[in-house]
């Protein structure tokens, strides 16, 4: 099966009417924050942190179960970012058939508000296909205690 998945960790994620998505503030692979000052083991509050998962698939080769996406921050509850089951991928593949696409693009997405970091740590988005588990994206959240 041919298969790809990106990952974007961003501010926002803004839905538009015509049905768009809108991503604000791409965060880079390194995030370094800083704790207040005179507050051992303090958190870091984030206001808002968003998640934006594509994966795109071969159109001839329909995965033979769900599709999910989820999201891995440090110090922090994980992140569901959705499942998506056979009613909805038979859909998906239709469409891609119909239109002579040779992939077939499922979006996951989600915004943390608030997040509370409480640790440093690799962050990650997983996409799990066919029981099989692939990486989609990673940021590095560095919290320095002054």
């Amino acid at each position: 099966m041919t298969f790809s998945c990106l990952g974007i960790f961003c501010e926002d994620i803004r839905e538009e009417v015509s049905g768009t998505h809108t991503i604000v503030g791409v965060m880079p692979d390194n995030i370094n924050l800083v704790a207040p000052a005179g507050q051992e083991g303090a958190s870091i509050l984030f206001p808002k942190m968003g998640i934006y998962v594509r994966v795109n698939l071969d159109a001839p080769n329909k995965p033979r179960g769900p599709i999910s996406a989820r999201a891995s921050i440090p110090g922090a509850p994980e992140i569901p970012l959705g499942e998506i089951g056979p009613a909805d991928i038979d859909k998906a593949f239709a469409d891609a058939r119909e239109k002579n696409n040779p992939l077939v693009g499922i979006i996951f997405k989600g915004v943390a508000s608030p997040l509370t970091l409480t640790t440093s740590g690799v962050g990650s988005v997983f996409v799990t296909v066919d029981g099989e588990e692939h990486l989609a994206a990673i940021i590095n959240i560095q919290i320095a205690r002054s």
